[in-house]
């Protein structure tokens, strides 16, 4: 069995990894891509459809190229987190409603994460979108 300050350091790690993923939503939604490229770690990387961004040069290119072409607004939900040390892991739900060339989408999925403790606070290592639907609002997502 694992010490109370142990459980408290595990408890307080899954609570600023929370914060770091609401963070993300927030400079998401708000076009920050700076803001957003400071979540990850230097050799952080995104994944999405079978294409991958690595380190904070080409997250940067991607995050500005989609804040100036869609207006994502994404919602994080059941979010489970295991932590092991400088690194976790961590996989939630995300819902998001966005705007496309003046047309409105739905999507929903699910991020796959890996964290790790850099300089003292939590920042993504690999964070994997897996969507279920990306369709636009008139279709629907069945």
């Amino acid at each position: 069995m694992s010490t109370v300050e142990e459980r408290l350091a595990v408890l307080e790690a899954k609570d600023e990894i929370r914060e770091l993923t609401a963070r993300y939503c927030f400079a998401v939604a708000e076009g920050q891509a700076e803001a957003i490229v400071e979540l990850f770690a230097p050799d952080g990387v995104f994944l999405l459809k079978g294409r991958q961004w690595a380190g904070h040069d080409e997250l940067r290119a991607l995050y500005h190229a989609a804040a100036e072409n869609v207006t994502p607004k994404p919602y994080i939900q059941n979010h489970v987190i295991e932590v092991s040390g400088e690194e976790a892991t961590g996989r939630c739900g995300v819902e998001i409603r966005m705007v496309n060339k003046g047309e409105a989408y739905t999507v929903a999925g699910h991020y796959l994460d890996t964290y790790r403790r850099v300089d003292g606070h939590w920042r993504f290592l690999r964070r994997d979108f897996r969507p279920y639907h990306w369709v636009p609002l008139s279709r629907g997502w069945s």
